[in-house]
């Protein structure tokens, strides 16, 4: 708060009305100016205030809640939940499994596992605008928000609901603008799930979660029918027919270097995170993080690497300049699922899909700094969120 007595505008003006004054009664110079000043100072006061209050950052998480058909939204830095978006627009059971968000046409998106749906929705209002559907078990998204498309993965099959197995080697390309399908292409390889965009716009990388490969698709490709997209292989020891399912690396979700260089693909199979050359494929190295790793984030310097461990029931920060490690758990962190940075990078969101937890994590010590519980009643798969996706704005 300003110092009144002291600021050097207040004592500007305290002269200049002595001055203006000086030659009449003192009593009633003294009653006029103090009179004057009140009025200024309580305007420049409150001037400033709602200056503050309006230019005031805060940063924003979009969290789906996979069991109750619904899109949570966090205050991240008071930790707090501050609504729940109803996406239940199809049947019951629609499943809202990811979000992305495009800042600059002021837009988020989220698919809709079940029912085959894309929904795009407003950033201000969080109302639904659109959707489009894709069919059955869409997954992961990435976003070129520069011009408004939108790609997708398609995951497993589901043959209870009449889903070829087929269906399930597709990744789409959507127009973010008017929601419709600018094109497709068939990897081959069944359930491609992890899913990343050059910066500039130019190549889709896709991992397959049975075949152990990933897959470089020329972006301005799509909708070729005989278009086969560069594969390369999770390991070694791996068979070069992408088309065997031989389930050994269980690739899930893929994340690029801050310079597009290096590729970090999360496998499950293995524990382990791997990182490749995007110039030729070549594996580089890799760190063993937990059982079972899920979703990844990298720091916007290149310096930490995080990851979800489903199985070992902890997040794990690695840091890639040393390999050294550290861990975050906690007692109703279980099965975590997503993680997201906030954009300076010094926090955390993680989901507990099982836990249904929300979980603020500081980036650097890895020490929690918030958690927001989303059970509501008695615990048990009924009444359970199951958070999974988790995107980050700065608003």
């Amino acid at each position: 708060m300003i110092d009144l007595e002291n600021w050097w505008p207040i004592n500007l003006l305290f002269t200049i009305i002595e001055y203006d004054y000086n030659c009449r009664d003192k009593r009633y110079k003294m009653k006029r100016k103090r009179i004057l000043l009140v009025v200024i100072a309580a305007g420049i006061f409150f001037s400033c205030s709602d200056d503050n209050d309006t230019d005031q950052e805060f940063t924003k998480a979009y969290v789906t809640l996979q069991g109750s058909d619904k899109v949570a939204v966090i205050d991240v830095d008071h930790a707090e939940l501050v609504a729940e978006i109803d996406v239940n627009f199809i049947n019951t059971g629609d499943r809202p499994h990811y979000v992305v968000i495009d800042e600059i046409h002021r837009t988020w998106y989220v698919t809709l596992i079940s029912s085959g749906y894309v929904c795009k929705f407003n950033l201000d209002t969080d109302e639904l605008m659109d959707s489009v559907f894709v069919g059955n078990q869409p997954a992961l998204m990435d976003i070129d928000r520069e011009n408004q498309i939108l790609y997708v993965s398609r995951f497993m099959p589901m043959p209870s609901m009449g889903m070829e197995s087929s269906e399930s080697q597709l990744v789409h390309k959507i127009n973010a603008a008017t929601m419709t399908i600018l094109g497709t292409v068939d990897v081959g390889a069944s359930s491609p799930h992890g899913i990343a965009l050059s910066s500039d716009g130019s190549t889709l990388w896709v991992a397959s979660n049975e075949a152990s490969h990933f897959f470089a698709i020329e972006t301005t490709r799509f909708g070729e029918s005989d278009y086969q997209p560069q594969n390369f292989r999770l390991g070694s020891d791996v068979p070069y027919n992408y088309e065997i399912n031989d389930n050994t690396y269980n690739a899930l979700e893929l994340v690029l270097s801050q310079d597009g260089s290096e590729l970090f693909v999360s496998c499950s199979g293995t524990g382990q995170v791997r990182i490749f050359d995007t110039s030729n494929g070549d594996s580089l190295k890799y760190y063993s993080t937990g059982m079972m790793p899920w979703h990844i984030a990298v720091s916007n310097d290149d310096k930490y690497l995080y990851t979800t461990n489903r199985m070992s029931n902890n997040v794990v920060q690695t840091d890639l300049t040393n390999g050294a490690a550290k861990t975050f758990t906690a007692e109703d962190l279980t099965m975590p699922h997503g993680v997201a940075l906030t954009v300076d990078n010094s926090k955390l969101v993680v989901s507990s899909s099982m836990g249904d937890v929300l979980y603020i994590v500081d980036a650097e010590s890895m020490v929690m700094t918030g958690m927001i519980m989303l059970m509501d009643g008695d615990m048990g798969m009924d009444n359970m969120n199951m958070p999974t996706g988790v995107a980050v704005v700065q608003e």
